[in-house]
């Protein structure tokens, strides 16, 4: 099974809506006798969503998909701009798998993305307001982080209350993975686009992490998968997750299909084995 830690299926509906159907043909092409069938379903994800429509445009996608669990949050590039309300509907709702993309971006000279004491002070109370509903409702915290892991380590104590801290597209240093860990922080390292595109960081990050701790994404469809591509630059697909977990492989070196089903235990683990059909 492919297991896709961090996707937009909204977003990526709007610029590929044909990817349903791909979807449904990944059964045929690894063998499986049917697709629908629940229990051979050869791909599943974690979507996330940042608004009313973005979330109903999801779920409104789970007749046409495998089943597929779903976080919904606040993210740090638009902290002020998410539904509050609907996330606290959500949380204790018992419909998501995780809360999030919540954390912290300091990454690009955007007016609100420069490390400023506004925009740190911004940012740092959605992420405070998501820890607590995290907390709060014992879910996983799915966090996006960019220039800004001295904030994380900070909430360490925190974290470490957690059921999972899921670090979409892990941007930190080998390092500074295995210190969370040590820290007793229940931390899951995704790797994504950055594994196969020559980021050094993300590639020591990525062969040095658990392998009880780490999975893998596309951010579909938002990170292409190499650079100088010709695609268009935010035309991932979900079928590059097959590259990502190469790639994965081929770092770590270790067996493919072996590497596919600790993927899948470790979704299990991260998400909650009880959250996910």
């Amino acid at each position: 099974m492919l297991v896709d830690a961090h996707i937009h299926l909204a977003d990526l509906l709007e610029r590929d809506p044909g990817f349903p159907e791909r979807i449904a043909a990944l059964g045929a092409a690894r063998g499986l006798d049917s697709c629908d069938s629940r229990s051979a379903s050869p791909w599943t994800c974690c979507a996330s969503s940042h608004s009313r429509p973005e979330w109903e445009a999801t779920e409104a996608l789970k007749s046409r998909l495998p089943p597929f669990v779903s976080s919904f949050g606040m993210h740090p590039q638009a902290p002020g701009q998410s539904d509050e309300r609907l996330l606290e509907s959500l949380a204790a709702s018992g419909r998501l798998a995780a809360i999030g993309e919540a954390g912290f971006d300091f990454f690009g000279d955007r007016p609100g993305l420069i490390r400023s004491a506004e925009n740190e002070a911004a940012q740092r109370a959605a992420f405070e307001l998501q820890l607590d509903l995290a907390e709060r409702a014992g879910l996983p915290l799915l966090i996006h982080v960019r220039k800004a892991m001295d904030l994380v380590f900070e909430y360490s104590p925190r974290l470490r209350r957690l059921p999972a801290a899921i670090f979409h597209s892990y941007a930190g240093t080998a390092g500074e993975a295995a210190s969370l860990l040590a820290r007793g922080v229940p931390a899951w390292f995704s790797f994504g686009a950055q594994v196969v595109n020559g980021n050094k960081r993300a590639a020591a990050a990525c062969a040095s992490v658990p392998a009880d701790r780490l999975l893998a994404e596309t951010d579909a469809p938002w990170q292409p998968p190499w650079r100088g591509s010709s695609r268009r630059p935010d035309s991932c697909r979900p079928e590059d997750l097959d590259l990502v977990v190469e790639g994965i492989a081929t770092l770590r070196g270790e067996d493919r299909v072996g590497l596919e089903e600790t993927l899948a235990d470790n979704f299990r683990s991260a998400f909650g084995a009880d959250r996910i059909a």
